[in-house]
């Protein structure tokens, strides 16, 4: 049988309460004998104490011997001074015990007196009247009797274990009554209010219920909104940072289709324009129209090899082959390979090295990847005359390489966002070489790929400065 969160919640609140319930009223019921018992007792004890005037009494009576003192004439003494409490004064008819002095009836065969056995003992330890309580009887009560200042005996009587009369077991039954009633009470009570606390603490559990159908469904819209400040209000806010997400990743994957589609677009749509123009012979077919068209499949195909790689990052397909390489002489070897080109666009590139060696753990083909792709954004996004500084240096433990250029400039809110996939500024640092925007995008995969950090902010020379940090070894140079 399949349950509901709420009725395991309200089954498991109503066991948990039966069980403290079944206890505490185990453990009252328990001390309330022990202490009615107790009572009992000093009754009894407050009973033998009125009980010696009476028997002192009856001895001076007598001549001061017990000879008078009978099993009948010490019933009716204890019943005369027995303390006007309930249930040890009247008897089950209702009537109080005669007054002092007056004819004794003794009680009917089977009928209980309303206190335990007693006796009384003379200073010898002989009995004088009453049952026998030798020491062997269990606990006694004793109370001295005592005659002008002389004691001539004692009062005895057998400590109370248990209720025996009807009176004592009419008013235990009340008890159980009472404690039944108050059980059967708690017990409605805590049905009552667990039923509120589990559709309370339920409420959020079902509108997250729903905000997760609604997520699957493809709806990255709705939000929960919650004010709470315990585990459910962080588990709904988490859930709805969760949705917006999915919402951006959906029209992250939008736009990424979207530039594709544009970026493969344009070099298609000129390969086709001008392979028409030949057929149709507006254009002939020589060497500088081949030279065009070639510039166009190569424009295809550095970006499709970029997308490649892209997506293969993503996935964890690229494979890297780590060696300890020093970082600045796979710099300086880039950035000596960049010069003539630079020198071609009219921009200065100038490379700084600290001298000290700066050992990494790295794949030599993607460090190198990473500088020619830093390089040839500087050099795409930087207007001539212009340029290009490269710093390398030690730092905490790391190696940080600084690329600086010359405006333009990025501003700092879009210095992230330059490492998104085709991301590209329509503005002045826009598509000028006729890239795709894959640059950056891939210099991150290949930073974190090697434990690093890679960060864009303004340059100081006015342009943008690319931050790449990787952790430093020691190089064996031996």
């Amino acid at each position: 049988m399949k349950l509901s969160i709420q009725s395991r919640y309200i089954i498991a609140f109503m066991g948990l309460t039966l069980v403290v319930l079944i206890a505490s009223l185990s453990v009252s019921r328990w001390t309330f004998e022990r202490g009615f018992l107790g009572y009992v007792n000093d009754i009894e004890e407050l009973r033998l104490q009125r009980a010696q005037a009476a028997v002192a009494s009856e001895y001076r009576r007598a001549g001061g011997n017990w000879d008078g003192l009978t099993p009948r004439r010490l019933t009716q003494l204890l019943l005369d001074s027995a303390p006007a409490e309930p249930g040890l004064a009247p008897d089950r008819s209702g009537r109080p015990p005669p007054p002092p002095g007056a004819a004794f009836d003794p009680p009917p065969r089977g009928r209980q007196l309303p206190y335990p056995p007693t006796a009384v003992y003379d200073t010898a330890g002989m009995l004088v009247a009453g049952p026998s309580l030798e020491e062997s009887s269990g606990e006694l009560n004793r109370a001295a009797i005592v005659v002008d200042g002389v004691a001539i005996g004692e009062l005895r009587s057998a400590l109370r274990h248990q209720l025996t009369s009807p009176e004592e077991e009419a008013f235990l039954q009340q008890q159980i009554r009472a404690t039944w009633m108050i059980g059967l009470s708690a017990m409605v009570l805590a049905l009552v209010i667990s039923i509120i606390l589990a559709r309370g603490m339920l409420s959020p559990i079902r509108r997250m219920h729903e905000n997760v159908s609604e997520l699957s469904s493809g709806d990255y819209s709705i939000r929960l909104g919650s004010h709470r400040l315990d585990e459910l209000g962080d588990l709904m806010r988490n859930l709805d940072r969760l949705a917006v997400t999915l919402q951006e990743s959906r029209e992250s994957r939008q736009r990424w289709f979207a530039n594709v589609s544009h970026e493969l677009r344009t070099p298609v749509a000129v390969l086709a324009g001008e392979l028409e123009a030949m057929q149709d012979g507006v254009r002939p077919v020589d060497a500088e129209q081949l030279e065009s068209l070639m510039q166009e499949v190569q424009r295809l195909r550095f970006l499709i090899d970029d997308l490649y790689e892209l997506s293969v990052s993503d996935i964890g397909g690229l494979r890297y082959e780590f060696s300890p390489i020093a970082l600045d002489q796979s710099l300086a070897s880039v950035v000596a390979g960049f010069e003539a080109r630079a020198e071609e666009q009219g921009i200065a590139i100038c490379c700084f090295l600290s001298g000290e060696p700066l050992g990494v753990n790295a794949d030599q083909r993607r460090l190198d990847q990473l500088w020619h792709n830093l390089l040839t954004n500087a050099l795409a996004y930087t207007d001539a005359p212009g340029k290009v500084f490269i710093r390398a240096f030690r730092e905490k433990g790391t190696a940080v390489v600084l690329v600086e250029d010359t405006p333009p400039g990025v501003d700092r809110d879009e210095c992230e966002r330059l490492f998104e996939p085709l991301y590209r500024r329509e503005s002045s640092r826009s598509r000028r070489t006729g890239g795709a925007g894959l640059g950056l995008a891939i210099c991150r995969k290949v930073a974190e790929a090697h434990g690093g950090t890679i960060t864009a902010s303004a340059s100081s020379l006015g342009g943008l400065c690319v931050r790449v940090e990787l952790p430093l070894i020691e190089l064996d140079h031996g």
